[in-house]
């Protein structure tokens, strides 16, 4: 046992303190030395209660820090984000929509099909033969068909050409356009496509004229020579109405026509 060295009260060698008068009975301890403190003034800062200074940076590497717990997360499989969809994401076809499919694909192999028949087919069909059509004499009266006023177009337009021929004894489609600028010249090789346009040869002293019909089926040709009757043929289903192609056979000297568009011919 040992006393108190300020109450004089025996105290235990084990006590830090006198539980009587509370004094310290060990020696206090030796402050810890401060971070960035030099070695030799640790006693005397610990001392004197001065300001720790700041630590180097050396010091500062090993300076305490707080540890934070990190959470690991177990990798993770591509596989895992990949879900497995074990039904079809498009809506399912009902009876009404496939009807309308099939419907559809009716419609378009009719389309398909009728596109192919008027483009080949009519391409593929072979022209009709040509055809010598009756001679007529001029009509007086109004035509009674559409055929009618076709073919009498043509045949008018025909005489008044080869009057034009006649007057100028000449086939030169420049001399018939300044003789009569209603139609237009062409040569004999190229084919007329309407009730305007004249195709003009000339062999020797024969002068040939062809004219189409405005519905490109009809062609009518005229022939005329010096000191002789002007001739005509009309013929039907011609793929050219050119006075090159003129035929041999089937001509008249019945101009056809309106009677009034057909002035007396000379001869």
């Amino acid at each position: 046992m040992k006393t108190c060295p300020e109450c004089g009260r025996e105290v235990r060698p084990v006590w830090p303190t006198c539980r009587s008068c509370g004094t310290l009975l060990m020696a206090p301890p030796a402050p810890v030395a401060p971070v960035g403190a030099p070695g030799e003034a640790m006693a005397a800062s610990a001392g004197a209660g001065s300001a720790v200074g700041a630590p180097t940076a050396a010091e500062q590497f090993f300076t305490p820090a707080t540890l934070r717990p990190v959470a690991t997360v177990p990798p993770v499989s591509s596989r895992s984000f990949r879900p497995t969809l074990d039904f079809d994401p498009s809506p399912p076809a009902t009876s009404g929509s496939r009807y309308w499919v099939l419907a559809g694909g009716v419609l378009f192999v009719i389309a398909a099909v009728a596109t192919a028949w008027f483009t080949f087919g009519g391409g593929a069909k072979k022209h009709q033969a040509p055809v010598v059509l009756p001679p007529k004499a001029p009509t007086a009266g109004l035509p009674t068909s559409l055929d009618a006023i076709v073919r009498i177009e043509a045949e008018s337009s025909r005489r008044n050409a080869l009057q034009a021929a006649e007057a100028i004894d000449s086939g030169n489609p420049a001399r018939l356009a300044a003789q009569q600028p209603n139609y237009t010249y062409i040569v004999g090789d190229q084919a007329s496509e309407d009730p305007h346009t004249v195709s003009v040869g000339q062999n020797g002293t024969t002068i040939t004229v062809a004219v189409s019909g405005s519905n490109k089926d009809i062609c009518a040709y005229g022939r005329w020579s010096p000191n002789a009757t002007p001739m005509y043929v009309t013929m039907a289903h011609e793929p050219s109405c050119a006075a090159t192609t003129a035929p041999n056979v089937g001509w008249s000297s019945e101009p056809g026509g309106a009677a009034s568009d057909l002035p007396d011919d000379p001869g």
